[in-house]
């Protein structure tokens, strides 16, 4: 049950603290694996905005947005 507050980032809604120990675990390998898969995403779509730039200011860019 801590991984899934972990993930939550919040307060647990009674619904989900009620649950059992094995779909809670679940329930926190899914939520875990969305946020790869969120990131993943986020950085690919940040890659294809970068290219849209002239590659000279791709460098300066990327260390302003901290990448």
């Amino acid at each position: 049950m801590d991984e899934l507050r972990r993930q939550f980032r919040a307060p647990l809604p009674d619904s989900v603290a009620g649950l059992p120990a094995e779909a809670a675990d679940d329930l926190a390998a899914a939520l875990r694996d969305a946020r790869r898969r969120q990131t993943r995403h986020l950085m690919a779509a940040t890659e294809e905005s970068l290219e849209q730039l002239p590659r000279l200011i791709r460098p300066l860019v990327r260390k302003v947005i901290g990448l």
